[in-house]
């Protein structure tokens, strides 16, 4: 097999003296030579080469900087440095940036036949390892780089990057996984999660030539699951220190700490998260279902196209937020999006995913149904090894809830219904009460109303022998039919006294509990 190779040289002389040694050696050819590093990456993608070699003396990039921009972005192309004064500066300071060997120039062609296929050796086992899809300790020193943007403000980008991430972090113990947030002028992980702002994506920028291990996890935050967050920038005047070419170093040195790096690209193109989009594994673009969001996800899916970042056939597209309520229903989505979107829909969830926010952890989620359609969503993205694709949800709680959590979907699928009726409980009870309230007030007014007819009536025919009989005949009279069985009649001396059995939830149902309203009989004279 023929290993295509480009060559930057500083001038045309020295590229062609070093084309025809590398031309001598069997199963090597040169596809391309170029004179400067700026044009480095639209060469690679245009020629597709499997090896390098950069002579220092091109520019205008000094020659680390672009074997680490290279890498960064070509992870899966090897470097070659020729240097014209060797020392161990010159090997250190190439093999830090990634380069696979540093050789003498002008160079022999021994030196070349030695060293080439060592090189290629090391491509075709990155490219068959890069193409295998394995993940955690199969992935080796290159982690899995996941780009979630959205396609306008507000659909849910931040939740479902977020939600990925817990749910990488907690189905699988002892993997690691970080969230970084690149919606630089509107990020606000810090809040999703309740972390304090210390150190940022602006600080690793100024320091991106020199990502060590330790100044990595200087800027890290973590939350109580263990899921690592690196925070957009606090303040605006930072933003500017997050270019491409730092968004592009900044990624890679995370793929190298983290089995797991999610990118949150918000809905903005800009430089560094259209780095993020091009160099990511796997894209996904939130829409809901609504004109606005759904021309946005042309507008976005073009102009990656546009500034070669991606494909739109390297994009998957994630609808959000669907209800029965929505005027555009999923199928009809899929016919105004720029192509076919995963069979996945999330579901309009504000009441599900509003205890998480408020708390600040999304483990107090408690919806089965929900972190389902996460996991299909990791299973889509391969955020999660197979092996953990049945595991239990990933929501934090006792034993019970995380049974619950491994409830099929159907079982979730009343849950709305059972939310609403245990709604109508309360009301129900609060309704019963100002009834029952009622009933009482009709009872009192119908009694005082009773002692009052029949205190007249007593007046009238007081003394004779028939009174007691006139007067409980006129307090009856007085009432509705329902109420007459419920109140007792006694004549006193100079007063009427009549009693009303309090109803109970109905009028004619007694509580056996009574109310006493007295008249005074008054001389007809007065």
């Amino acid at each position: 097999m023929n290993i295509p190779v480009v060559i930057v040289a500083p001038n045309q002389t020295t590229g062609l003296e070093v084309r025809s040694q590398v031309d001598e050696v069997d199963g090597f050819y040169v596809v391309d030579v170029v004179d400067t590093t700026a044009r480095l990456h639209e060469v690679i993608l245009d020629r597709q080469p499997h090896i390098v070699l950069i002579h220092e003396g091109a520019g205008p990039l000094p020659t680390p900087q672009a074997v680490r921009d290279m890498q960064a972005r070509h992870p899966d192309v090897a470097a070659v440095v020729l240097t014209e004064k060797f020392s161990p500066e010159v090997f250190t300071a190439a093999m830090d940036a990634g380069a696979r060997g540093v050789l003498q120039y002008p160079t022999s062609h021994d030196n070349l036949q030695q060293r080439l296929p060592a090189v290629a050796d090391w491509v075709r086992q990155m490219r068959k390892h890069l193409s295998s899809g394995v993940a955690d300790d199969e992935l080796g020193s290159r982690g899995r780089l996941i780009a979630v943007a959205g396609s306008k403000g507000g659909v849910g980008t931040t939740t479902v990057a977020i939600h990925l991430g817990h749910d990488a972090v907690t189905r699988v113990p002892g993997r690691s996984v970080c969230v970084v947030d690149l919606d630089l002028d509107g990020g606000d992980i810090s809040d999703f999660l309740g972390i304090e702002h210390r150190l940022d994506i602006s600080d690793l920028a100024k320091v991106a030539d020199d990502l060590s291990t330790q100044t990595v996890e200087s800027a890290v935050h973590r939350s109580p699951s263990g899921l690592a967050v690196v925070l957009a920038p606090d303040r605006v005047e930072d933003i500017g220190e997050v270019a491409e070419r730092e968004a592009l170093l900044i990624l890679a040195a995370l793929r190298r700490h983290f089995d797991l790096v999610i990118a949150d690209c918000g809905s903005s193109i800009n430089p560094a998260t259209a780095a993020a989009v091009e160099t990511a594994d796997d894209v996904v673009l939130l829409t809901t279902p609504d004109l606005l969001a759904l021309r946005g996800a042309h507008r976005t899916t073009e102009t990656w196209r546009r500034i070669g970042a991606r494909e739109i056939d390297h994009v998957k597209i994630l609808i959000n937020r669907s209800s029965r309520d929505s005027d555009i229903q999923p199928d009809t989505a899929s016919r105004l999006l720029p192509k076919d979107p995963l069979e996945i829909v999330l579901p309009e969830s504000l009441k599900v995913l509003q205890r998480g926010v408020n708390l600040q952890d999304p483990g107090e989620i408690r919806s089965a149904g929900w972190w389902s359609r996460i996991q299909a969503l990791a299973g889509v993205l391969d955020t999660v090894p197979a092996a953990a694709h049945q595991a239990p949800s990933p929501r934090a709680g006792s034993g019970f809830l995380r049974r619950r959590a491994a409830v099929a979907e159907p079982a979730e699928a009343g849950q709305s219904t059972v939310e609403f009726i245990g709604a109508l409980v309360p009301v129900g009870l609060f309704i019963l009460l100002l009834w029952q309230l009622g009933l009482w007030g009709v009872t009192a007014a119908y009694t005082s109303h009773a002692a009052d007819a029949a205190a007249r009536e007593a007046a009238i025919v007081s003394g004779t022998s028939g009174a007691q009989a006139a007067v409980q005949a006129e307090a009856m009279e007085a009432v509705p039919g329902w109420f007459k069985r419920q109140i007792a009649v006694d004549l006193q001396a100079n007063r009427v006294v009549v009693r009303g059995r309090l109803a109970l939830l109905a009028p004619g149902v007694s509580t056996g509990v009574t109310l006493t309203s007295s008249a005074p009989i008054l001389d007809e004279g007065e």
